[in-house]
């Protein structure tokens, strides 16, 4: 079967991560799976004035004409076919057995070519209203679409909001990307979080947390990683720049807690990576981690409403090293159980194809 997924742009990040998974796994099981992209960026704000925004598309399009190539160098592996294209209509899109969008941007093209691309599904990883025009992105998902959601938050808000059904397909996590094979614990416990440039991470809120952490436990370690930092952290926060999922398996594997700060998200795959890699986390209870991880079994799960929910956790498990070795190594054994790449891509293939 012919199946083409349709991406606002290449970039490093969670959402893509499992785009390319499902493109991966299905070119395994015998598909012909094509990524489109364009040269030029899709605008969110589109009807909106957003100078910054215009100016990155310009350039993007003047790299790609000078480079001939937008792929991150450290983006993940792939073994299927990548195509950018100058326009998203009929001429450029081929005929396929389905088509995929993977963001409200790219919804709105698929629902306007013609059913000869294939049957039209739309993967939705987030309540993506921020940063954009947030009235479109607020109409794309009463579009006519298969809607295909990652978790049951997200098929619950939908469905509150716009009176619309979605079919809920967790995604997998790779184990052969994310394993600790040999769990250490640090004598003086070490805490990590990802850095992020968008609000809703609630990377202030970590911050906030590690600094009455270090005031409570002044021997404790505390490091960020991301791809480019974003924040500003106290002189005792040592940044790591991790580029490639070896380095970021190793913070998760030398780290002893794991905090997940969001306040809000589609599913949350770092908490999940963490666990997989033997590490405890303590994250707020929103989106899919509460639909993963079971409280004081595999993870600490916080209310987001208490700004003190984060460091009551955290200071659970310092004082209860019991506690925090037993969630530790149950969370890699119970997140294999329930992440699993090969149900989740069966469970798609049949979903965009039948």
């Amino acid at each position: 079967m012919k199946i083409s997924f349709l991406v606002p742009e290449i970039v490093r990040s969670g959402g893509m991560r499992v785009i390319f998974e499902y493109a991966n796994r299905l070119k395994l099981k015998g598909h012909e799976v094509v990524l489109f992209t364009p040269i030029v960026p899709f605008n969110p704000f589109k009807g909106k004035s957003n100078i910054n925004f215009q100016k990155y598309r310009i350039k993007t399009g003047i790299k790609y004409f000078t480079e001939k190539s937008l792929i991150p160098g450290n983006i993940f592996p792939y073994g299927f076919r990548i195509k950018y294209i100058p326009f998203v209509n009929n001429f450029y899109i081929p005929d396929a057995d389905a088509l995929i969008a993977t963001s409200w941007t790219t919804a709105y093209y698929a629902d306007k070519l013609n059913s000869s691309k294939g049957k039209k599904s739309y993967l939705i990883q987030g309540f993506e209203i921020w940063n954009c025009n947030e009235d479109l992105a607020r109409e794309s998902y009463r579009l006519d679409l298969n809607r295909i959601v990652v978790s049951k938050y997200l098929k619950d808000l939908l469905s509150e909001l716009f009176s619309t059904d979605s079919t809920e397909i967790m995604p997998g996590i790779n184990y052969d990307t994310f394993y600790n094979p040999d769990k250490i614990f640090n004598d003086q416990p070490v805490i990590s979080f990802a850095d992020h440039q968008l609000e809703i991470k609630n990377i202030k809120g970590a911050i906030t947390t590690v600094i009455k952490l270090k005031e409570k436990y002044p021997d404790l370690k505390f490091k960020v990683f991301g791809v480019s930092r974003y924040n500003d952290f106290p002189d005792f926060v040592t940044f790591t720049k991790c580029i490639d999922d070896e380095e970021i398996r190793k913070m998760y594997c030398s780290s002893d807690i794991f905090l997940f700060p969001s306040l809000n998200e589609g599913f949350g795959l770092p908490p999940a990576e963490a666990m997989a890699c033997n590490c405890a986390v303590v994250g707020n209870s929103v989106a899919a981690f509460p639909e993963f991880s079971v409280h004081n079994r595999n993870a600490v799960q916080c209310d987001p409403g208490n700004e003190n929910g984060l460091f009551e956790g955290v200071c659970g498990l310092i004082e209860d090293r019991e506690k925090l070795k037993r969630i530790s190594m149950a969370a890699s054994t119970d997140i294999r159980k329930i992440l699993n790449w090969n149900d989740s891509v069966n469970k798609f293939e049949e979903e965009i194809l039948n």
